[in-house]
């Protein structure tokens, strides 16, 4: 009897076919909405002007800060509390869906006040902070429903609408600005793509679970209690992202702000590895961590290892080849774009690592401190980008660089104060052999591949420094037997989900 009930509270070991599934559908649905939004980035300004886009942005910009006291941090509490009780998840889904309706009320007799004190007279801008106003009642209940998917561990069916509606938005953006409509009717095309995203979501997690329609007082006490932590975490990345480009438009220039924003936005569409991967690992983690620090460990180590041994090559490729990119991708008026490029090659390393961390500290309760690391860093980078950023704006003609380095040292200080403060035992000495062999890896492989950045040919840098990294990666045996085998077998799983790879093993079986 005690036998039984031990193992019942073992967590099962890492599913290789689980993490396959879960990585690959959302690493998929990041690709394909980072190219639609590619598409519609190149498009949207060029048709619309410089005037519309702005107005676009500043609406899109109010109601970002209060999505964010929209969504209070119950995103993170409901994955966690959707992980560890599923059968809960009609009461906190619908309780938690009524919150939110009833503090979007709130925000909108708050921007309403903005709107006729700070916006001048402007009859677009007006309309289009309401249209968006919409568009983020409808994001921010998508977002808890997401949640609860991915507390499920049902990360694919949110890969799918997430996927859905971006090709929606893609689609009915690009229809409307070839044929001549305003940047009104591109606000309306982000309302109709919040709701199907909404539709969609809802649909994947109410056949399972029926929301109760009816505020459980001593729940919502407990999620808003519970979520203001996380709260704390999403304002401060906030304040944390955007200050360094006020600081470039304080001390360099607009055409400065620009080369860095760039940038920031091309980096961010390598973060969908981390960014999958960190939630798809997200409820074993919560599960583990309440079974015991032995079994948390397991879970973390080889998670760490895989995440290093991914971000060595893409941070340092990045780092060789960020010039002919900028250029080949922006032109020469982007030029300086370049080197901010190159530098957050070496952010993208520490912020890999970060992503995860900073789940894995959720997830052993230790909120409260990686509040107090991202209030520090926060504060830490105010100085940094006032001395930097006039600095390299006077010295290399490119404030842009200064944001960046700014950027490089406080995601470094991130990720040494992360580490420091993990459960006693977490990493080990085999996380730091990993971490020195797979960066010996990448060091050799931006040194068989610096020399094509000056040629025309610099694109073949990315299959040469693949093959130099993998090949010295086996060759030094950086990584332990453990990970190997995860690999193996979640690439084995991500090839046997390819319609054409499916068909030819089957007609091996046949055979």
């Amino acid at each position: 009897m005690s036998t039984e009930a031990s193992t019942n509270s073992v967590p099962p070991p890492i599913s290789g076919m689980r993490l396959a599934r879960n990585a690959s559908a959302m690493m998929a649905a990041q690709l394909l909405t980072w190219a639609m939004a590619f598409l519609v980035a190149i498009f949207q300004p060029r048709i619309l002007g410089p005037l519309a886009i702005g107005q676009l942005s500043i609406a899109l910009s109010i109601w970002m800060i209060a999505g964010v006291l929209i969504t209070f941090g119950m995103d993170t509490f409901l994955m966690k509390a959707v992980a560890r009780e599923p059968q809960r998840t009609g009461v906190l889904i619908g309780t938690s869906m009524l919150v939110r309706v009833g503090l979007w009320t709130v925000s909108c007799l708050v921007v309403f006040g903005y709107d006729l004190t700070v916006i001048s007279a402007d009859p677009t801008q007006t309309a289009l902070i309401w249209i968006i106003g919409l568009m983020t009642l409808f994001s921010v209940l998508s977002g808890g429903l997401i949640a609860a998917l991915n507390g499920l561990e049902q990360t694919h069916y949110a890969s799918l609408v997430t996927v859905i509606s971006k090709v929606v938005l893609t689609a009915v953006s690009l229809a409307l600005l070839f044929a001549g409509f305003d940047v009104i009717w591109i606000g309306w095309a982000n309302v109709l793509a919040a709701f199907v995203a909404f539709l969609g979501d809802a649909f994947f997690l109410f056949r399972q679970h029926q929301p109760r329609w009816s505020i459980d007082l001593v729940a919502a006490r407990q999620m808003l209690l519970e979520s203001k932590q996380y709260l704390v975490t999403a304002l401060t990345l906030m304040v944390y992202q955007q200050v360094d480009r006020l600081f470039i438009a304080l001390f360099a220039s607009t055409e400065a702000v620009g080369w860095y924003g760039t940038a920031v936005n091309l980096f961010g569409t390598l973060m969908f590895f981390p960014v999958a991967i960190g939630t798809v690992i997200f409820p074993t983690l919560t599960r583990r961590f309440a079974a015991g620090q032995d079994y948390l460990r397991q879970a973390v180590r080889p998670i760490f290892n895989i995440m290093l041994a991914l971000s060595m090559p893409i941070g340092l490729g990045l780092l060789a080849l960020a010039e002919p990119i900028a250029l080949l991708l922006y032109g020469e008026a982007f030029r300086p774009t370049g080197a901010v490029l190159a530098v957050m090659g070496l952010v993208l390393i520490c912020t890999y690592l970060n992503t995860v961390l900073s789940q894995l500290l959720i997830a052993a309760e230790r909120t409260a401190v990686l509040n107090i690391i991202m209030i520090a860093a926060t504060v830490a980078t105010l100085p940094l980008d006032f001395v930097l950023v006039p600095w390299t704006d006077q010295a290399f003609d490119n404030g842009a660089l200064g944001g960046a380095l700014a950027y490089t040292i406080t995601e470094l200080g991130i990720l040494v104060a992360a580490i420091m403060t993990l459960p006693k035992g977490t990493l080990g000495t085999q996380n730091w052999r990993v971490a020195v062999l797979t960066g010996v890896a990448g060091i050799g492989m931006v040194a068989a591949i610096w020399w094509l950045r000056a040629t025309t040919f610099f694109l073949l840098g990315v299959p040469l420094g693949t093959v130099v990294y993998i090949g010295l990666v086996l060759a030094f045996r950086a990584l332990p037997n453990e990970e190997m085998t995860l690999i193996k077998d979640a690439l084995v799983k991500v090839l046997e989900r390819l319609p054409f790879v499916r068909r030819r093993l089957g007609r091996v079986g046949v055979g």
